[in-house]
């Protein structure tokens, strides 16, 4: 083991968001474990990098984007003279855009093995995990937010699995993970909530596409938390993201409310069947409506996500949706317009009709826009 970089700085350019950003977690949590004293590793958001910069000497630093901060990304290049590398749902979907403006390596996909291999002196411009120092994703140490503010409102984030098997084309998550999902064993997620408690949080957040995905497993982690967590640590609360579909499940919504969970966020999207099968839910409003009511009936507090613009809407769309929110047990409902994210087929309808790359690092607005005007997308939403 022989680093070629010993003092290394992770860049979070998207200060105020609900949470930190888990991959910058996890970057720290791998560079701290593997390389242990032999690195020197520092986190931070955005505002102080200038100051910190002005102090240390980095002789790496490292930043992830998402579509949303990537706009910040000119600024960071201009400002870092040292080596910098990028990873992250962005300069995974578009990375010779980052090469473009100068970026001197990008990461594609997971980072934690890449990164070694980056420290250990890996110089390939486009470059994806070849080695595993961590094998399988239960292998992977526990996050490390040292230095990123994590909102004591919301709690910690944990994700316990990686990747959606579903084909939504408004979402970039199937593209990064190659529509797959990784899920980590009940024993590792119990022992990251209680690593977690330990630190004196009360509160955490299952950041994961979709905790309930596997019904199963999800019943197992909650009857662990009942059976481990609550005993010691006494009362807690979480939450996390789920298909409403899965909580017609009786069973799992009564172990969800006895572990602890108290608000399950849900993206329903539409509830007419047409922009459904045009989204490519691969669901039906039917089973939706009938999630939402055994929920309802189980006591759970969940927020219906509706998305407003999906390429091919009517308003047509929006009053089948009204009507059918009427007679359902969707009290709690949040509003977004649809986003023009890399390599999803939204993305590719956008770009048909005139869409610039550029216009991420611009900081334009990435709402699809190119079939109703932003009037029309904000008549729908009071709509609803």
């Amino acid at each position: 083991m022989n680093p070629q970089y010993k003092n290394i700085l992770l860049i979070n350019p998207w200060y105020g968001d609900v949470f930190p950003p888990p991959s910058l977690g996890y970057l720290q949590g791998a560079i701290k474990a593997y390389f242990k004293d032999e690195v020197n590793v520092t986190a931070a958001n955005f505002p102080e990098v200038e100051e910190l910069i002005k102090i240390n000497s980095y002789d790496l630093v490292c930043v992830t984007y998402h579509s949303i901060s990537v706009k910040s990304a000119v600024y960071i290049r201009n400002l870092i003279k040292t080596k910098l590398v990028c990873g992250g749902h962005h300069p995974s979907a578009l990375p010779n855009q980052m090469l473009g403006i100068g970026y001197d390596q990008v990461v594609v996909g997971q980072g934690e093995n890449a990164i070694i291999d980056i420290i250990l002196g890996e110089e390939s411009k486009i470059y994806s995990e070849t080695k595993k120092y961590f094998e399988t994703i239960n292998d992977i140490p526990f996050p490390d937010y040292t230095g990123l503010e994590v909102n004591g409102e919301w709690g910690y984030p944990i994700i316990t699995s990686r990747g959606c098997n579903n084909k939504c084309n408004f979402c970039a998550s199937t593209d990064f993970w190659g529509n797959k999902w990784m899920s980590r064993s009940a024993d590792s997620v119990v022992n990251e909530i209680k690593h977690v408690l330990d630190l004196g949080a009360k509160l955490w957040f299952f950041e994961d596409d979709n905790f309930t995905l596997n019904k199963r497993r999800a019943k197992e982690i909650c009857q662990k938390i009942i059976d481990e967590v609550i005993p010691v640590y006494g009362r807690i609360g979480w939450q996390c993201g789920s298909r409403v579909e899965s909580l017609v499940d009786v069973e799992l919504c009564q172990l969800l409310k006895l572990a602890g969970c108290y608000c399950v966020w849900t993206g329903v999207e539409t509830l007419s069947q047409d922009s459904l099968d045009r989204c490519e839910k691969g669901t039906t409003v039917e089973k939706m409506i009938n999630g939402a009511k055994t929920a309802s009936e189980n006591g759970m507090d969940v927020v219906y996500q509706f998305i407003l613009g999906l390429p091919g809407d009517t308003e047509n769309d929006i009053r089948i949706t009204s009507e059918q929110l009427k007679n359902s047990h969707m009290h709690r409902i949040a509003t977004n317009f649809a986003w023009i994210l890399p390599n999803t087929k939204i993305y590719n309808e956008a770009k048909k009709r005139g869409f610039n790359d550029n216009t991420y690092l611009n900081g334009g607005d990435l709402t699809y826009i190119y079939e109703q005007p932003m009037e029309t997308l904000i008549k729908w939403k009071s709509m609803l």
